[in-house]
Order: structure tokens, then sequence, then C-alpha cells
């Protein structure tokens, strides 16, 4: 990481060896680090490793900055990190060694986004901001507190075509797995689909075709509903939908027929918000593709 400058992001952090001690204060800025990705989005802090000091280079790593092990070992930074309130589940310390002879290491601990919001030994909240800790507002907190109230849903689409000898036709298909600790037990998947699909242009009812700048699309529903299947947390659900070419697309005023060239795709999870996003239709054409937050839906 080092030799390839892996800057800092949200989900990374370095922390010098100087970082770790055992004075109140030092703890303090421990628990508050782990909090605050707990808090967040989860992440990865690495304990011995020291950056630049010049403010233009503040975020890569620039050398190593080994712990002596008998003087802070992996079970007091557990120790240390077992203080915040709620005890947060499922954080790793894994020591890399560094020098067997000196007995140094680093200490590379993996916090997982927890289900409630977590308070430092200064009795704040905090989160991740701008590669740094942050005090929460009050309704930050309250937003995390509820991850534990309604189901977290991953999801990945893909549309199978299916080439037979007397038409093209093929399967939209969405995967819903529940990440969280909450059961999901309606959900539904909103569709705008290209209309032109190299070949498959229509969806089966019922479904609404529409326009806009960028081109004609077709809006289709998924849901669970009908089947009664909620998703349990741990499990995972695949919604369907046919497509085929039993009808011929043509317009009342005789406009040229364009298509898009993305999906739009909405998930609905009881109380959970919207997942959004808009996917090119090469990749969902090719095999899975997940929605991720980096994926954008205007």
């Amino acid at each position: 990481m080092i030799v390839d400058g892996v800057e800092e992001n949200l989900s990374l952090d370095y922390k010098r060896a100087d970082s770790l001690a055992k004075t109140d204060g030092k703890k303090s800025e421990v628990t508050k680090d782990v909090s605050s990705f707990a808090n967040s989005s989860g992440g990865v802090l690495i304990y011995g490793v020291a950056e630049f000091d010049d403010d233009a280079r503040s975020h890569p790593p620039e050398r190593l900055d080994p712990i002596l092990r008998t003087e802070l070992s992996k079970e007091w930074l557990d120790q240390v990190i077992q203080t915040i309130h709620p005890r947060i589940e499922g954080v790793v310390i894994h020591p890399v060694t560094i020098s067997e002879r000196d007995n140094t290491v680093c200490y590379v601990v993996e916090v997982p986004q927890s289900h409630t919001a977590h308070m430092a030994r200064d009795h704040r909240y905090h989160k991740r901001h701008n590669f740094t800790t942050a005090c929460m507002e009050d309704y930050e907190v309250r937003d995390v507190m509820n991850r534990r109230t309604h189901p977290r849903i991953k999801a990945s689409i893909f549309i199978n075509r299916e080439a037979s000898r007397s038409k093209p036709e093929g399967v939209i298909l969405v995967k819903l797995e529940n990440v969280g600790r909450v059961l999901a037990r309606h959900v539904m998947v909103e569709l705008e689909v290209p209309l032109d699909l190299n070949g498959l242009i229509n969806v089966e009812s019922p479904v609404i075709m529409s326009h806009d700048d960028d081109g004609d699309f077709f809006l289709a529903r998924l849901t669970s509903a009908g089947r009664g299947t909620p998703v349990f947390p741990g499990s995972y659900l695949t919604l369907r939908r046919k497509i085929n070419t039993h009808a011929r697309v043509e317009r009342f005023d005789k406009r040229p027929v364009k298509s898009r060239q993305y999906i739009n795709v909405s998930v609905f999870a009881d109380e959970m918000p919207p997942l959004r996003a808009r996917l090119d239709i090469a990749p969902v054409l090719a095999g899975w593709t997940p929605l991720t937050s980096g994926d954008s839906r205007q």
C-alpha cells in the first residue's frame, strides 16, 4: 500500500505508532476512530503506518511505523475497543509482523458497519467525515439507530437473453439479498427498461411504455406479493419477468422509436429507504450487475 500510494478514504485510515498508548487521551482517540467507522459504513484502521507530514501529501502513507508488541498487545487493543458502548460486534484485529527479532507489528483493525450507534469513551457519537472523525448530530444518531428497524437489501440485476428459432426471448432477473438483521416482509422492484434490447422489444404485461429525451422505455414492476415470500436475514430472493417479441412497437405519432442506453432500477423493502441506481445496459446484458452506492439515479 505504501509502494502503490493507496490514500486514505472514507473506509481506510492510517495511524502512526504513537496513536496507541496507555493514556486516557489515546484510549479515547482509539474509541473515537473505531466507533466512527461502525457508525458510518465500516472500514479498516491500520495502526503502525505513518503518513506524510506536508499538507500536499497528507493522505498517502509514507512509511511503516511499527508498534512494539510487548508494550501494546493485540489483547490490550481489543480491550480498549470493547469499552465502546454498546460493544461493537464483528471487529477483527490482524497483527501483521514487521520484525520478528524486534517483535514489532502493525495492527489491521476491520470494523463492520453496525446496526446501531456506538458511543466513544468521551460520551459522544462520532462518524467518518472527509477522511477524519466528526461528532454526529442528533438526527444522525437517530438514523443510525434505526438501522435495526428496517431491512438492508443488496440487489443485482441480469437480463438473460435466449434466442430460439421462432423468436428471441429472455428474462429479467433481480436478486435481492437481505444483509441486515430484520425480516423483509414485502419487496418490490420498479424498472425502466430500454425499449430495444438487441431484438427483445416487449415486456409481458402489465407494463406501460413511456419516453423522455433519452429515449423510449418500458415501466415494469416486479413484486413478491403474489408469492407471499419474505426475505429472511442472510437469505435472498430472485424476482423475474419474461421478455419476448410478441408485439411490434409502433407509435401513434409515427415518431421513430429510439431506445435508451441504460436501465433505471428502484428497490423497495418495507420501511427501508429506496435503493436506486442507473446502470448502463451492456454489463446488465453480459451478467449479474450489482446496484452500488456509486451508481447514480437522476
